[in-house]
């Protein structure tokens, strides 16, 4: 997938894409603008830190349900600061989950079922 780096909301669900690779341009943009990402019902399958490590500090909504994403949580989560919901039902993920500090106190929604 390869999009702008001025892009605010990508919504990429309902599509056989395998990977996210292209994310990573977003989180080291100086713009840093994607605000809306929804990756949901893919063949994305990979390790959830993995995955998650690439978002960018600015994204508020994120929606990666139904795919085959797997492992824990990561911590990391702590470093979205304006994340209001955040979707990742229907993946294989274990583990525990991670402390959510008081910097995701954003939080509105989370779906992990």
């Amino acid at each position: 997938v390869l999009v702008t780096s001025s892009v605010t909301h990508a919504d990429f669900s309902n599509n056989l894409f395998t990977s996210m690779h292209r994310f990573e341009k977003y989180k080291v943009s100086p713009l840093q603008t994607l605000r809306f990402c929804d990756v949901s019902n893919n063949l994305i399958e990979k390790d959830a830190t993995d995955l998650l490590e690439n978002l960018p500090p600015n994204i508020e909504q994120f929606s990666a349900s139904n795919n085959k994403i797997h492992g824990e949580l990561p911590a990391l989560l702590n470093n979205l600061p304006k994340l209001s919901q955040f979707h990742m039902s229907s993946n294989a993920l274990s583990g525990s989950l991670p402390v959510f500090a008081d910097s995701i106190l954003s939080l509105q929604e989370l779906d992990l079922s």
